[in-house]
């Protein structure tokens, strides 16, 4: 096996023993966080004792999501032999210690409790820590990270958000000396990285420098810079009709009361064409009881020829994909679950308009004045561009939806 070189910058995290409590891990796009720190947890599972909590705010399912990071280290390591690996843990055979992956936020709520119980955890981990907006909770996990039988570290790894989020705040705005900070961007990283990836960084670079500075350099943000969509490009995207389609799809981000104070039911109508580019057809979105977004979904599957719907389960579990088949529902049903940030989702979507190649088949001024007020680090995202999102998404990004965004 070739011998593995870590960046300087992360050699702190390598400290046979720890320098600091605290460890506060940021970058951008492309600057090793995830690999480097794969590694180093599976380097400390090799020290007896250690029991590893690793989490995000959400996580369906960690073998799915993140623990292939960890199979490919063991692999580049050549130690397939020394780890046992399940669903949500993965253990050290030669000396019991072993890392545990866990979701913060479960269908029943915030699982600190369950988190607290969990016997002996020596390191935490606060994997896209940007996602976790509530201090205490932060603060209850923290306080339970107490063996003595190791060194106790917490690790908060993150792209840069907003510098209104409380970590910004409490870590950031002043350096704290308990705490040991590393930030790398993809030019630490330049030499792992594909000339295509260093081209896109470059174009962004040339196209939008502000942009560039955030996702590739891994700057904070101001509230005011953290809209994406703008009125130029929403104009850009005007035509006033479509080309011939290949596929349709009807998003949904289902809500699931009815009354005054309830969330709109994000209902779009979305294609694609033989050039790989997207159309907005149709906003049906409004407030709704569930058997009449069901209805309204379904006709236009009709109306459409689409393919299938595409629908957010997060509110609703199983009941959304029954309430379709309830109202005559046949066709395909891919039931999403939005386990990543609110930005994280749109982020791609935005790229698209970008570089021209989403159109909007005629105006939609209700979903287009969210679009443009959408910030998604504060407050709650518009049901209707969560509907756009999940459209696009499911059209033009390449990603598995059965296993979860």
């Amino acid at each position: 096996m070739d011998k593995i070189r870590l960046l300087e910058k992360y050699k702190p995290l390598f400290l046979e023993t720890p320098e600091s409590r605290y460890y506060f891990i940021t970058g951008g796009r492309g600057s090793g966080k995830s690999w480097t720190l794969a590694l180093f947890l599976l380097n400390l599972t090799y020290e007896s004792g250690h029991v590893i909590l690793f989490t995000r705010w959400t996580l369906t399912s960690a073998f799915i999501s993140i623990i292939p990071e960890f199979i490919d280290k063991i692999g580049l390591m050549g130690k397939d032999q020394d780890f046992e690996i399940t669903q949500s843990e993965i253990i050290n055979r030669l000396t019991g210690s072993k890392i545990i992956f866990r979701g913060i936020k479960t269908s029943q709520g915030t699982a600190t409790a369950n988190l607290k119980s969990i016997a002996g955890v020596t390191t935490w981990v606060l994997d896209e820590a940007e996602e976790l907006t509530d201090e205490d909770v932060f603060d209850r996990i923290d306080l339970s990270i107490r063996s003595k039988e190791r060194d106790n570290r917490v690790i908060l790894v993150m792209n840069p958000s907003f510098k209104s989020h409380w970590i910004y705040k409490r870590w950031i705005e002043k350096e704290k000396q308990e705490c040991t900070y590393i930030h790398t961007t993809y030019l630490d990283n330049i030499n792992n990285l594909s000339g295509s990836f260093v081209e896109q960084a470059e174009r962004v670079r040339i196209e939008n420098y502000p942009r560039f500075e955030h996702l590739f350099l891994g700057k904070w943000l101001d509230d005011a810079e953290g809209l994406l969509w703008n009125r130029p490009m929403i104009d850009k995207a005007y035509i006033e009709k479509a080309p011939e389609l290949i596929r349709i799809v009807i998003a949904i981000d289902p809500a699931i009361s009815s009354t005054a104070e309830s969330d709109e039911t994000g209902i779009t109508v979305q294609g694609i064409d033989a050039k790989g580019n997207g159309y907005l057809l149709e906003d049906l979105s409004g407030k709704y009881t569930p058997n009449e977004w069901s209805s309204i979904a379904v006709n236009a599957v009709n109306r459409w020829n689409a393919d299938c719907i595409v629908a957010e389960k997060n509110q609703g579990g199983d009941m959304v994909e029954a309430v379709l088949r309830a109202n005559g529902a046949k066709h395909r049903v891919k039931l999403v679950t939005a386990t990543k940030g609110k930005y994280v989702r749109a982020e791609p979507i935005y790229s698209l308009y970008e570089q021209g190649k989403v159109f909007h088949v005629g105006k939609f001024p209700i979903l287009e004045s969210q679009m443009v007020s959408f910030e998604p680090e504060k407050g709650k995202s518009p049901d209707r561009v969560d509907a756009l999102v999940w459209g696009f998404t499911d059209l033009m990004v390449k990603i598995q939806f059965e296993f979860s965004i």
